[in-house]
């Protein structure tokens, strides 16, 4: 009996001090102050509670190796909802409206998990719950001699598709940055060049002065986009530097001045085996650009050309240059109200592409064409800056030199389109 007691007594104890621990320590103060416990005993209290805590396990993240110093985790939700609208016409003038759409869902939800192993050891997974796809997974090694990564990751191309998600100053990234750096659409479309490859990457930072920085990089990956090749019949290396120059006045007076290159296999054919027969044509080119920040006011524009090798017989025997551009200017009227307008252009140099394929969602507005530029206009509002914010956006799309379905990449049939873009997204970062 006495022992069972006891037992209970202990229990009773342990339960108080965890719960002793969790009460604010200016509680404790108050008491002491008012002179109901003593400094030693609320000390004593403090630290029997600590005990208490560490031996149950409470607040403690437990890992499957010992050797893991730290375990770190964030999220991002995004929530959107688009209206999309617009109409065709054809070479004779014949108007035809879409029918519209309107739409509501989840944009992206970003799980990520970072472990740092020490000595500049890391490792890091990203998964995106929204459309079930894996948005980044590395091993990294930081030097002095710079940082290796290897694994699934972006590499540099583009500076809006280089821009992460959750600080674009726009609901969607551009028509321009979408030809290239969405997954391959087809025969034609867009390119499926950039975005995320799985490879080795290399990044490092060299500080000339107070001001000056310059910041090199490089990616040897699959040509293929994704964390695995599609075939082993259907892949090749890839290669990919970046070199920007940034000089700093201050944190809200920056300059920066880059210059991407990059050269892959075509993801659009799925014959040729490292650069051997058909369809091992190859894409390749520059991506320079500047981003300039005078205290509220935010400048940036980018250039993104590309040599597409001819790549089979007929439409698709001649060598293409497609071109796009696109220039952005965002202002801060307060600390919580920005305007953005940005203005995108892009030639598929008889290629090719649909409102579908440029404009996410956008497959309402039918037709293949040449030639596309868009204006958006937008206003954001920040509650605790990029952590929550609301952005909305109108995008007033135009296309033209239509081409003839049967003969994509040839013959115009003078058609065009258009169409105005409504989107409004919500963010929560943690």
């Amino acid at each position: 009996m006495n022992s069972t007691l006891k037992s209970m007594l202990i229990a009773a104890a342990a339960i108080t001090s965890v719960s002793a621990f969790a009460q604010d320590k200016a509680t404790l103060d108050l008491l002491v102050k008012k002179g109901l416990i003593t400094a030693e005993e609320r000390a004593k209290t403090l630290d029997e509670a600590a005990k208490a805590r560490t031996a149950s396990g409470l607040n403690k993240i437990f890992v499957k190796e010992d050797a893991t110093k730290r375990l770190t985790f964030g999220g991002r939700v995004q929530t959107q909802y688009e209206s999309i609208g617009g109409s065709t016409t054809t070479s004779g003038g014949t108007e035809t409206k879409a029918v519209d759409f309107s739409n509501a869902f989840m944009r992206r939800l970003y799980l990520g998990f970072k472990a740092d192993m020490g000595e500049g050891i890391s490792g890091e997974i990203v998964y995106n719950f929204a459309d079930d796809t894996l948005d980044k997974a590395i091993f990294t090694a930081d030097s002095s001699y710079g940082t290796f990564i290897l694994g699934y990751q972006k590499v540099q191309w583009g500076l809006e598709e280089n821009t992460s998600s959750s600080k674009l100053l726009t609901v969607e990234r551009s028509a321009s940055n979408r030809f290239w750096a969405e997954g391959a659409s087809s025969s034609n479309g867009r390119l499926g060049f950039g975005a995320r490859h799985t490879g080795l990457h290399y990044a490092n930072k060299f500080v000339l002065d107070a001001a000056q920085t310059l910041e090199v990089g490089a990616s040897v990956a699959n040509a293929v986009q994704g964390e695995a090749s599609a075939a082993t019949t259907a892949n090749d290396i890839g290669m990919f530097a970046n070199l920007v120059y940034t000089y700093k006045i201050s944190d809200t007076n920056k300059h920066s001045l880059g210059l991407n290159y990059g050269t892959q296999r075509d993801a659009r054919n799925a014959a040729g085996t490292n650069g051997v027969g058909v369809g091992s044509a190859s894409i390749s080119g520059f991506n320079p650009y500047i981003k300039s920040q005078f205290d509220k006011l935010i400048v940036q524009a980018e250039y993104v050309g590309t040599t597409n090798e001819a790549r089979g017989s007929g439409v698709d025997g001649i060598e293409r240059k497609p071109e796009g551009y696109t220039v952005l200017a965002a202002y801060k009227f307060t600390d919580q109200v920005e305007g953005v307008v940005r203005y995108s252009q892009l030639d598929t140099d008889g290629q090719g592409a649909s409102f579908g394929d440029l404009y996410r969602d956008a497959k309402n507005i039918a037709g293949n064409y040449n030639k596309f530029d868009s204006v958006y206009v937008g206003v954001n509002y920040y509650f605790v800056d990029h952590n929550a914010k609301i952005m909305f956006g109108y995008e007033k799309a135009k296309a033209s030199e239509g081409l003839s379905a049967a003969t994509l990449g040839a013959a115009q049939n003078g058609s065009k389109a258009d169409a105005d873009i409504f989107r409004l997204q919500a963010q929560v970062l943690f």
